[in-house]
């Protein structure tokens, strides 16, 4: 391994700072969550889609410890293009920039790494170095992977805190526009004119750091087809799984692409593709796993019960869906959906007799949501309500642009609902 290798991620090592342009001006909410955490022993994990801007707060951390650590110690290494063994990477930075070992330094080293999970075996290597070296603290970063989840929880049980770092919110997204939220949320109504069409903005493709300050839509669509969704198809996917058959794994996305909020059917996707049922079903979660879709379950009253019914999946973000459809009228119904499900990361819909476009359930309440308020929407809430009696407390309508009061259920239009607290 050369030098430059090590070189090349770390410029603070002689100017004593981040390049401004691996900064950024602007600060994910989850940032300052983060920061409680950095001081402590334990290793931090972020995960979440690409193009998240995991990198960007690693920088930030890295800035941030700048202030009060000497530059040296402190170190990045990608392993996104490029897989190096990882005691060969961790063996010639103590060599030839720290100019010590890890066991003989008195002062705090911190080791931040990208794409972690291409590494084999990461996490037993790295659980290695936790126990050995008291003075090592890692940050670990990667694209969603079932090892990063799964494994990190099983072999590292103890010493690791994981952040999902979730799409963009309205309310971030507003913020990279240098919109002043204190005064928006003093009175929301007087908002709607210039806050309207942002939210479609925001839609069609904000949810994505990179692209929140974009006005083109085509740049947009060429970004989240070649820098997102390829990426996750031919690399990310196939280096996880050992996927063989991209041409299929391209078609159920595509598939997903068409017809967002679809209802899984494994035999009919299989009898229309000529697979085996078993391996479209594995590709689906393979997707998930990935944090390219989100499944969403008909809810009968316990998890056991409702994950054996009929599901829904999502793109993670309603980004996705605009980026796979010239003509958006089709399908913005379904893009509306997903930014509700985005806001509330419910688990449920409602389908027997009658159908709830989402359930979200906490303690022993029920929130029944609807979106668009179209006049059998409001019969199905009724329905809803009149199911589940008094548990069913706070059902609502989100609609485009409305905001009224239809019989005893609020219409709340998407942008004002998407500013709002939901806990």
């Amino acid at each position: 391994m050369e030098i430059f290798e090590l070189e090349k991620f770390n410029n603070w090592w002689n100017t004593g700072q981040v390049k401004e342009e691996l900064l950024k001006s602007f600060k994910r909410d989850i940032y300052d969550d983060i920061k409680k955490y950095i001081s402590l022993r334990q290793i931090i994990l972020l995960y979440g889609l690409r193009r998240m801007g995991k990198t960007t707060l690693m920088f930030q951390i890295i800035n941030e410890l700048l202030k009060n650590s000497d530059s040296k110690n402190i170190f990045y290494f990608s392993f996104d293009e490029r897989i190096f063994d990882l005691k060969e990477v961790l063996d010639n930075y103590q060599k030839l920039i720290l100019g010590k070992t890890f066991d003989s330094t008195k002062e705090t080293i911190y080791l931040f790494f990208d794409e972690i999970q291409k590494v084999e075996d990461w996490e037993s290597k790295i659980k290695i170095y936790y126990d050995l070296y008291p003075k090592v603290k890692f940050f670990l970063s990667g694209s969603a992977s079932v090892s990063l989840r799964k494994k990190s929880k099983e072999s590292l049980a103890g010493r690791i805190f994981s952040f999902l770092i979730p799409p963009l919110s309205f309310e971030e997204f507003l913020k990279m526009k240098g919109k002043d939220m204190d005064k928006i949320k003093s009175n929301m109504n007087l908002w709607s004119r210039d806050l309207l069409p942002l939210f479609y903005q925001y839609m069609k493709f904000g949810s994505f750091p990179e692209l929140a300050t974009i006005e083109n839509e085509d740049i947009a669509k060429k970004y989240l087809i070649e820098n997102v969704v390829d990426r996750i198809i031919y690399k990310d996917l196939p280096e996880e799984f050992e996927i063989k058959d991209l041409e299929l794994l391209k078609n159920l996305v595509y598939l997903l692409g068409k017809n967002p909020g679809m209802t899984i059917n494994y035999h009919e996707i299989a009898k229309n593709l000529g697979k085996d049922q078993r391996t479209i079903s594995n590709y689906f979660e393979y997707m998930e796993f990935g944090l390219l879709i989100k499944f969403i379950f008909n809810y009968r009253g316990s998890p056991l019960a409702s994950y054996r019914k009929s599901k829904k999946v999502y793109f993670t973000t309603p980004n996705l869906t605009f980026a796979f459809n010239d003509n958006l009228e089709k399908v913005f119904p379904f893009m509306l959906e997903n930014i509700v499900l985005l806001k509330t990361n419910a688990k449920f819909f409602y389908k027997n007799g009658f159908e709830v476009d989402f359930v979200v359930e906490k303690e022993n309440e029920l929130i029944g949501i609807e979106v668009k308020s179209e006049n059998f929407k409001i019969k199905q809430l009724k329905n809803f309500v009149k199911k589940f009696g008094r548990k069913a407390k706070k059902c609502f309508i989100v609609d485009i642009e409305k905001e009224t009061k239809i019989e005893n259920f609020e219409v709340i239009p998407a942008w004002k609902f998407l500013l709002q607290s939901f806990k």
